[in-house]
């Protein structure tokens, strides 16, 4: 059943570093964030922000703008690539990308002028551990990726997500590493009173993996919670802005046909 909508109205400015911790005592049913706010929202990334080996190409794009939009906020996705199986399916999500080479091919999309994104939700760094590019200051790239993204768009709420397990034990020992790693660069930009949190992905297990690397249907609804979860937790802050200018809302395409989040399925 989808909650009736609010009327938007601002909240004080905070700051949040959000922990794990934080997120499994967070509210988990939908909820209007920020009275309602439309939220215009650019999901950032990799190839398992696009779906890569995904029948449906969602990753957890399509659950996370559904479970929005079923909470009572407008909701649109936007990015220069489109893929997946409903309507509003766009996303800057870049195949082998790097954290560094995902800043170069975003630019557009982060420095528009107008319609610019509220929330941006980043899943960033997995490329530079499979493919063993600059693994060592991985973090400190992930740090000046985030100061571009603020720097753009002091406005927006900024969700930077750990990264999800892979299945080669190598690159996993990486990936856990930078994860313990992020708490300190995320902090410290929140702390400079940067708009950004931090989300675990608390749940993602290698179970839940399609092909080592890419999470499954299972593992997209996973990330879609724990990137729902953080959006509902910085509105309750006051974190979260209404989206500027003329707004659209297409949430309603990432409905299933019985109008359910709960059974979308690839």
């Amino acid at each position: 059943m989808i909650l009736p909508r609010l009327m938007w109205t601002s909240g004080p400015l905070l700051s949040l570093v959000l922990s794990g911790a934080a997120l499994a005592s967070s509210q988990t049913l939908v909820a209007s964030i920020s009275n309602g706010a439309p939220l215009r929202v650019l999901p950032l990334g990799d190839s398992i922000t696009y779906g890569y080996n995904e029948p449906s190409g969602n990753s957890y794009r399509r659950d996370v703008e559904c479970l929005l939009y079923a909470g009572g906020n407008p909701v649109s996705l936007i990015g220069s690539i489109k893929n997946g199986n409903w309507d509003n399916n766009d996303s800057d999500a870049f195949i082998y990308h790097t954290i560094d080479e995902i800043q170069e091919a975003g630019t557009p999309e982060l420095t528009r002028q107008t319609s610019k994104p509220n929330v941006i939700l980043l899943h960033a760094g997995t490329v530079n551990f499979v493919l063993s590019k600059n693994v060592t200051n991985a973090p400190e790239r992930l740090g000046h990726l985030i100061d571009f993204i603020a720097e753009h768009n002091p406005d927006t709420l900024l969700v930077v997500s750990q990264l999800i397990p892979n299945l080669n034990a190598t690159v996993n020992a990486l990936i856990d590493r930078y994860n313990d790693e992020m708490p300190a660069v995320v902090a410290a930009r929140a702390r400079a009173g940067k708009r950004v949190i931090l989300t675990s992905m608390r749940g993602m297990t290698t179970d839940l993996l399609l092909d080592g690397t890419h999470p499954s249907e299972r593992g997209s609804r996973v990330m879609a919670r724990r990137f729902y979860e953080a959006v509902v937790e910085a509105g309750r802050r006051g974190m979260v802005v209404a989206a500027e200018g003329p707004f659209t809302d297409l949430g309603a395409s990432s409905l299933s046909p019985s109008g359910k989040c709960s059974d979308l399925k690839d």
